[in-house]
């Protein structure tokens, strides 16, 4: 793989024996492998979308999700995502049945991402309307739940902020 620093074939910024490699974005620490978080993000892309092998191949490359074509050289990807703003977020694609590119592409929290799953039910807007109705005391938690097609224990953490609060400020 072009960039990880296997052998001398030209991917080492100073040899072999300095440690630092292609980027800057790879180092050796106490004989172990440190990268930055970007090109951490790049290398597992590449991997979901590119290597069968990997154990979550099938909801990636597996059912057609790609890269963009420019984003296999990671100066590119680094252009047109920067660095991570905050040590929290993760790279993130904005429709999961797009490709990874910069129009799809965003930093974003674990929170955010897990729900831009297509089988989570809720939105922030949903969670925001089933607290103001539940406020006005007209609708049980068990009425609201099967409304909108989920667990009353749901309901119940939505009411008292355990679920669906909003995210912290960054």
């Amino acid at each position: 793989m072009k960039g990880v620093g296997r052998g001398n074939h030209g991917n080492h910024a100073r040899g072999p024996a300095s440690g630092m490699y292609r980027h800057g974005e790879i180092q050796r620490l106490n004989g172990k492998r440190i990268t930055t978080p970007e090109y951490a993000a790049w290398g597992q892309m590449k991997n979901r979308c590119l290597n069968p092998k990997t154990h979550d191949w099938k909801y990636y490359g597996g059912r057609g999700i790609s890269c963009d074509p420019r984003w296999l050289e990671f100066d590119n990807f680094l252009v047109d995502m920067g660095r991570r703003p905050h040590p929290l977020l993760t790279l993130e694609r904005k429709d999961g049945d797009k490709n990874y590119c910069k129009s799809n592409c965003v930093w974003a929290t674990r929170t955010a991402q897990a729900r831009n799953r297509a089988y989570v039910k809720l939105t922030a807007a949903k969670a925001a309307e089933i607290r103001k109705r539940y406020k006005t005391g007209v609708y049980t938690q068990q009425a609201l739940a099967a409304e909108y097609g989920v667990a009353q224990t749901l309901i119940s953490q939505i009411i008292r902020g355990k679920a669906w609060r909003s995210e912290v400020k960054q």
